[in-house]
């Protein structure tokens, strides 16, 4: 089995481990360029090429044209050669993936986060979720190299504990085990980390650029941020990506970033002028105690251009584009990712946050910066989750 592999540390299965990532970082590949890209004599790579496809955990995917003699054979991994499972914890929405070992999403299950959503009830649901997809395409246990989990810091990491989120909908977030909640898994490897940190590794491996440094920003409730460089995630102690919101934007009153563009701060904005403007509120806060449904009601508002909603939105992005800003001028990414739902349901917030940040970044002319939108068809989160799963086996 592919995870038994996997598992090996001794000298023996060293060079094997390392041509089985680098033809599933590569694929498909050839023989000689194998050899050329790891350093490794022919004769070993034959050996270790010969193991690997005897147990099914690479294939030959096809031949290479000949220019003479035998053509040469252009390996990759066996796609359903083992499997993975990621989690997207989040605040709003969760989603449990079940992934092929090339990332590929083989099922998938999507819930909304609500008040009855608390730690026991939403482990409880992902733990009977994760069994159903197993057993639904038939994957015994043996073929599940593990559960990797993003979800909302700060963490820590080593004992799989949730420690103190902020804004879950639901009562109890706090000190929560992740690991003691999933206990029919706890045979099974289980990693913890921030969902903006794991959101990088998806848009890494997406990209195959070595020496790229991605940014990644996710808001909503909040702000939260994961930086990958060279490949690898740049970890604080506690796991807490809400840090960079935390930068500080209005002095006198020691505002911060995340204060300017959360969904809560949009909707008591919002509420205050609709009050000073037209002598009644954008909604009651008697009535309005579900976020969700506020929030629905200020989509509805902003797609139909309300112009005070519109107002409130477009300042919002200015001051976040300021603050990407200062933290891609520290940074230096070559490659900055923005996901929100506003964001997608209204393109001119995305595109002012950008010209925002563009005024502010004191390289943009030298070293451009490329900023993209989240891709809204990949499960970004629970897929990276799932690569951080993977990458274990390789540490």
């Amino acid at each position: 089995m592919l995870k038994s592999f996997l598992e090996q540390t001794s000298a023996k299965y060293k060079g094997m481990k390392q041509v089985y990532q680098y033809i599933h970082a590569n694929k498909p590949v050839t023989k000689a360029k194998i050899v050329e890209e790891i350093e490794m004599k022919q004769t070993t790579v034959a050996r270790h090429l010969e193991y690997l496809v005897s147990e099914g955990f690479i294939k030959i995917a096809e031949y290479e044209e000949s220019s003479g003699g035998r053509p040469p054979a252009l390996y990759e991994i066996e796609p359903d050669a083992g499997f993975m499972i990621g989690v997207d914890l989040s605040r709003i929405e969760s989603t449990i993936i079940l992934v092929n070992m090339s990332f590929s999403e083989v099922d998938s299950f999507t819930f909304a986060m609500t008040e009855k959503h608390t730690p026991p009830y939403t482990l409880q649901l992902i733990k009977e979720k994760i069994e159903q997809l197993l057993e639904k395409h038939n994957i015994p246990r043996d073929m599940l190299l593990g559960i990797g989990i993003g979800t909302v810091g700060p963490l820590d990491r080593e004992k799989g504990i949730i420690l103190e989120p902020d804004a879950f909908i639901a009562s109890g977030w706090k000190n929560i085990s992740v690991i003691d909640g999933l206990e029919s898994f706890e045979d099974e490897k289980i990693l913890l980390e921030n969902g903006a940190n794991v959101a990088t590794l998806h848009e890494y491996m997406k990209g195959n650029i070595l020496d790229q440094t991605i940014l990644y920003c996710i808001s909503g409730r909040g702000l939260r941020c994961g930086v990958l460089a060279d490949g690898h995630i740049l970890k604080n102690k506690t796991g807490d990506a809400s840090s960079f919101g935390e930068t500080i934007i209005e002095v006198n009153e020691r505002r911060s970033l995340a204060s300017f563009i959360s969904y809560d701060y949009l909707l008591r904005e919002v509420n205050k002028r609709y009050l000073n403007e037209k002598s009644f509120p954008f909604y009651h806060k008697e009535k309005g105690n579900n976020q969700k449904e506020l929030m629905d009601q200020f989509m509805k508002a902003l797609a139909s251009e309300d112009p005070i909603v519109l107002e409130v939105v477009l300042e919002s992005a200015v001051t976040y584009g300021i603050g990407i800003a200062n933290v891609i001028n520290i940074l230096h990414p070559d490659k900055v990712i923005l996901s929100s739902e506003l964001i997608h349901t209204y393109p001119p917030y995305y595109e002012k946050i950008v010209a925002s940040a563009k005024q502010y970044i004191y390289r943009m002319k030298r070293e451009p910066v490329h900023f993209n939108k989240e891709d809204r068809n990949v499960n970004t989160i629970s897929i990276g989750a799932a690569v951080m799963i993977f990458q274990s086996y390789f540490e």
